[in-house]
């Protein structure tokens, strides 16, 4: 099923498609990224997470089997069927996604990330020449960042490490505001993780996602949490 506005003109040529993956991966990026900790804060008031091990030890995991490994999986899926002309598969596939957030906490910052990502995408698709097509039931952050695959032609592999990388640079952020870690050990902690990065980048595409079953307990029940800290850095 294809809409009938899409796509509505030539998908945008970058001079440089890969300053345009920094750019997106960039934590500076206004996408709100940086106002969620994703259970850090919790488990850090609750002193399980005290050094750069421990947090070290949470990042691998979520990487290795974790909810942002089905992200990753489902950005490939949602890239190929914009590539077919496919937007409401597109659609289902973040629907399905959104679905799967364990609390409403998770859910929404989805959802915010997902409108903050979409608005800048039409203004730079618009500042190429060719706008992004107005999405009709907004989109969830994984859609969001397939959206820019495809307008701006991207390829899948180095796509999913930026995106990776940021959701790994934002968190590593978080921690070094909220434990005792200085910034060169979270240099040093983001170094190694490229491989597990790389790897899973590399692997997503090959994965179906209703097969996963990501561990996510401990990080839903870190965020359930939060809204009971007595003082708090981030909305989650």
């Amino acid at each position: 099923m294809s809409s009938p506005g899409w796509p509505p003109s030539p998908p945008c040529r970058c001079p440089s498609p890969r300053q345009l993956l920094w750019q997106l991966a960039s934590p500076t990026l206004p996408v709100g990224g940086y106002t969620y900790s994703e259970g850090l804060e919790t488990v850090v008031q609750q002193g399980r997470l005290q050094d750069v091990a421990d947090l070290e030890c949470w990042l691998t995991a979520e990487l290795g089997s974790g909810a942002v490994r089905v992200d990753a999986a489902v950005i490939h899926r949602c890239l190929l069927a914009l590539r077919q002309g496919d937007w409401a598969a597109a659609q289902r596939h973040d629907d399905w996604l959104l679905a799967q957030r364990s609390c409403g906490a998770m859910r929404q910052q989805q959802r915010q990330m997902g409108r903050s990502m979409l608005a800048l995408l039409r203004q730079l698709t618009a500042d190429h020449g060719c706008p992004l097509a107005d999405w009709p039931h907004g989109a969830g952050l994984a859609l969001a960042w397939s959206l820019a695959g495809e307008r701006f032609q991207l390829p899948v592999t180095p796509l999913l490490e930026a995106f990776l990388f940021s959701w790994s640079a934002n968190l590593i952020s978080a921690a070094v505001r909220l434990a005792p870690l200085a910034a060169p050990q979270g240099q040093q902690l983001q170094l190694r993780l490229q491989e597990p990065i790389a790897a899973l980048a590399a692997a997503a595409p090959d994965l179906d996602p209703r097969a996963l079953w990501p561990e996510t307990l401990g990080p839903t029940m870190a965020q359930l949490g939060h809204d009971g800290l007595y003082s708090r850095l981030f909305r989650s």
